[in-house]
């Protein structure tokens, strides 16, 4: 670890003599010293248990998952030395319990004895980067990242997940405008939730907020993805949007628009929407009610060079659409079909407990594509989250998906359960 440390001190120092004006080499040594030994160390430890029982028929069937995994994340940040300031984290994830099935990476297991849970273990480097605040009101942010947009809906950290994604990228904040925050960011590579990594020729991030009503935020963006390579199949796209979030009187709200089309090498046709609305209310101060619709298109026909499902590029879609993930297809624009999710939930805030009960109506947008035109099916969401102690929590969290009608193209062809149970710990 100390070892470790040095390197990155190393680094930290050369990127500072490159881009700092000429300082005498004493005043600059001690002055790096002190930013170094007055940094900040950090961290924090969630163990989880996850049960999975997705009920796949036949006598093949597989046995339900059992994991129970901890993540340590150790982070440390220099002082400010001369508007530069950097930044690093440590990310392990330890098996207690490993009785599940990892589908990818690089402890991908093809017996398929076991269900799925996505938790695999190892040690990563999650963040590692150089801030530069040496311009008024910017932020320069280059290395190891997480990126999140908005509520996640489109980037996010999928940080339900114990292997979070964050991204190797240079970033750039503006708030110089009054009211305003520019965002534009350029990606070079994903570190994913399977401990891989995914190379990319450019990720560009465009992205503007405004806050000057009060009360209400809105944005708009633009995202450009280049994956690595020139082949007609590439995920190439080109995402355009808008999104409001606010309170009018006792009624909070958030609605998001986004247009996708082909980028760049893709030559087949995308031409797809995503919609989501969602009203809620509080009833008293212990408990609030909310209704929401999310629409995401799929394809147009059979016929996948005519046109293509909306793509939610790197989103947390565990947040959106079931916590039994049944529908994070999504991703990667392979939900055919579409989804159509009206959801309803029941929030109650009780000595430091939140509880919260969602249900889920998942059905298709489109008929034209291995004619399937039905509900997906239904879904009922548990959560108890609790305070313990200062900086420590605990939460039990319960799915239950209910299939109406198969379709191959969901995770969620079938019932499924799932529970957790987690600790978490920052210091």
């Amino acid at each position: 670890m100390k070892r470790g440390l040095n390197v990155f001190g190393l680094v930290v120092l050369f990127a500072l003599c490159v881009v700092l004006p000429k300082q005498a080499g004493a005043d600059m040594a001690g002055d790096f010293l002190k930013a170094v030994q007055s940094g900040k160390f950090g961290g924090s430890i969630r163990t989880s248990y996850e049960y999975s029982d997705f009920k796949d028929p036949g006598p093949d069937s597989n046995s339900p998952a059992h994991s129970f995994t901890a993540r340590v994340r150790l982070n440390y940040r220099t002082a400010d030395y001369y508007g530069l300031s950097g930044f690093f984290q440590l990310q392990h994830v330890a098996d207690i319990w490993d009785d599940y099935r990892v589908p990818a990476g690089p402890e991908k297991d093809d017996d398929k004895s076991r269900d799925v849970v996505a938790d695999p273990s190892g040690s990563r480097v999650y963040q590692a980067y150089l801030d530069y605040k040496g311009i008024a009101d910017t932020t320069i942010r280059f290395g190891r990242q997480v990126i999140i947009m908005d509520d996640h809906r489109l980037i996010g950290t999928i940080g339900w997940r114990q292997q979070a994604q964050s991204f190797d990228a240079v970033s750039v904040t503006n708030k110089s405008i009054p009211d305003v925050e520019l965002y534009g960011a350029y990606a070079y590579k994903v570190l994913t939730i399977f401990r891989t990594q995914k190379r990319l020729d450019g990720f560009y991030i465009f992205h503007a907020n405004y806050s000057g009503i009060k009360g209400h935020k809105l944005s708009a963006f633009v995202y450009l993805l280049d994956s690595e390579g020139d082949n007609d199949n590439d995920r190439d796209l080109a995402t355009y949007g808008l999104r409001a979030a606010g309170k009018v009187g006792v009624v909070s709200y958030a609605v998001d628009y986004a247009y996708q089309t082909e980028w760049n090498d893709r030559e087949y046709d995308v031409s797809a929407q995503m919609f989501n609305a969602y009203l809620s209310t509080a009833i008293s101060k212990m408990f609030s009610v909310g209704a929401g619709l999310s629409y995401i298109e799929g394809q147009d026909d059979d016929d996948a060079t005519d046109d293509r499902a909306f793509d939610t590029l790197f989103s947390t879609t565990h947040k959106f659409n079931g916590w039994a993930d049944a529908f994070i297809a999504t991703n990667g624009g392979g939900l055919v079909n579409g989804l159509v999710d009206y959801y309803a939930d029941i929030t109650v805030n009780y000595m430091g407990a939140k509880m919260k009960l969602a249900y889920h109506y998942f059905d298709s947008t489109d008929d034209d594509v291995n004619d399937f035109d039905d509900a997906y099916g239904d879904e009922i969401d548990v959560l108890l989250l609790k305070n313990l102690y200062k900086n420590v929590k605990g939460l039990l969290k319960y799915a239950h998906y209910n299939e109406m009608n198969s379709s191959a193209n969901i995770m969620g062809a079938q019932d499924e359960d799932v529970f957790w149970a987690r600790l978490m710990m920052k210091f």
